[in-house]
């Protein structure tokens, strides 16, 4: 069990999401390390979010985590994108 420092929530005009709910990811400050990040679809725990960063003050492991996410959630897995 590992801590989750990061939260990556997933914003848009996903087709898969009901209102109020966006998929999310939770990852801890070494996510492969850990098996990676949790991904989840509902309500995101604003409750237990601090605040914003931008991508990249993001470890690089949790960039590739949100940037695989992302390309999965809009059908991108062969797209080229670099951080």
């Amino acid at each position: 069990m590992t801590a989750e420092r990061y939260t990556a929530v997933f914003t848009g005009l996903l087709s898969l999401k009901k209102p109020g709910e966006y998929p999310y990811l939770s990852m801890s400050g070494d996510p492969l390390a850990s098996g990676g990040g949790s991904p989840h679809r509902g309500r995101p725990p604003y409750g237990r979010i601090g605040y914003e960063i931008s991508f990249e003050d993001l470890p690089e492991d949790c960039r590739q985590l949100v940037l695989n996410a992302y390309r999965d959630l809009w059908g991108l897995q062969d797209a080229e994108v670099s951080a």
